[in-house]
């Protein structure tokens, strides 16, 4: 049953819900009506239904709450337990940089475990830098979930040289877990590119992304290493995607 309290209260006055006998004090410099509820042996505000038109403010003390609406800030000191699942009518939730969502209930592969908290998630654009061309961007995208970033990048090349291609990411990747012949994690993703000419013997072209930068890598049908392509291997036009995982 939701609470209506009196109209344009005073400081100081008293209102009794008939129902349920609980006494709240109304705060006019807060601009809300005030209570303390304390069942026996237990720390913490517990109501089972109301309406607030004003501010609810906690302590360091758990929050139990059944079918509460207010129509101004809820503020809870250390903990906010709900029991059967949360809706957000309106607005967005906000983590403090750090936090986020905690999965450690849930069960676990059967490797080894880094992390359950997923404490990330953006989207947007980035402005790469070359080496080895002169890029033209019509488009460079990124969403990072987590440490997971997913890039999307389309550009034009012109002043092609001999030089090492290369491109700047919009995050730094991870280089703690060497898993090849390079100090980082190894990224691979896609490349299409047009009006291009294959350096001689060269396979299939692979996008690369390793420390701050991505790179494009060819594979030879003559030898089983990779080559790293130059300015004047890459196309016209050319897209490249990648997922790969962020450093942090």
């Amino acid at each position: 049953m939701a609470i209506t309290f009196p109209a344009s209260p005073s400081d100081g006055d008293v209102f009794t819900n008939a129902t349920t006998g609980v006494k709240y004090i109304y705060n006019a410099t807060d601009g809300v009506w005030k209570t303390h509820v304390w069942p026996t042996n237990t720390d913490y505000l517990q109501l089972s239904g109301g309406t607030l038109t004003g501010d609810l403010s906690l302590g360091t003390n758990d929050l139990t709450a059944q079918d509460i609406t207010t129509t101004g800030a809820v503020s809870v000191g250390t903990g906010l337990t709900v029991g059967n699942g949360l809706t957000v009518s309106d607005g967005n939730v906000v983590m403090a940089s750090g936090h986020g969502i905690d999965f450690s209930a849930t069960a676990n592969s059967g490797g080894t475990m880094f992390s359950e908290l997923l404490d990330d998630y953006e989207e947007g654009t980035w402005s790469p830098t070359y080496s080895g061309l002169t890029g033209s961007t019509p488009r460079a995208h990124y969403i990072k979930i987590g440490k997971l970033v997913s890039i999307n990048l389309y550009f034009t090349a012109t002043n092609r040289t001999a030089n090492s291609f290369d491109f700047s990411l919009p995050f730094v990747a991870d280089t703690t877990s060497n898993t090849g012949s390079h100090a980082g994690v190894e990224n691979v993703g896609s490349i299409m590119m047009n009006n291009v000419t294959y350096p001689a013997s060269s396979g299939q072209a692979t996008a690369y992304a390793w420390n701050a930068h991505g790179y494009v890598y060819y594979s030879f049908t003559s030898s089983s290493t990779w080559g790293k392509a130059t300015g004047t291997d890459l196309g016209d036009a050319n897209i490249v995607h990648i997922s790969y995982v962020a450093a942090a």
